[in-house]
């Protein structure tokens, strides 16, 4: 049963953190975009993996990103120059897993559209 209420609570976890975050919105709905197309062009296994793995990271690294940014928010909750930074430099590993992702997406299906 405590297996059953922990996953429970990681899904509720999950549902709060779509509910206040639109990068994250954005982000899985992106990624389902990304899935189906690699579905509707039958990309192969190891392509398909490395979309899904490319895909989850984002997700996952935005999800580290709201955490701890709002741990920083508890630890500071008033303007600070270092919280200011601290979230840029969040904000900046996100973005370049997204510009990496982009790039794992060209390549992988740059061959299937022309």
């Amino acid at each position: 049963m405590r297996v059953v209420k922990k996953f429970t609570r990681a899904i509720s976890g999950f549902k709060g953190m779509l509910a206040s975050e639109l990068s994250l919105k954005i982000e899985v709905i992106a990624g389902l975009a990304v899935l189906t197309a690699a579905c509707f062009f039958k990309v192969n296994r190891f392509e398909f993996l490395f979309l899904a793995g490319t895909v989850f990271g984002v997700i996952i690294l935005e999800g580290i990103n709201t955490i701890l940014e709002r741990v920083v928010d508890l630890a500071q909750p008033r303007y600070h120059e270092a919280v200011k930074e601290t979230k840029d430099a969040l904000a900046a590993v996100v973005l370049l897993s997204v510009m990496a992702a982009v790039i794992v997406g060209i390549v992988i299906f740059w061959p299937y559209l022309i």
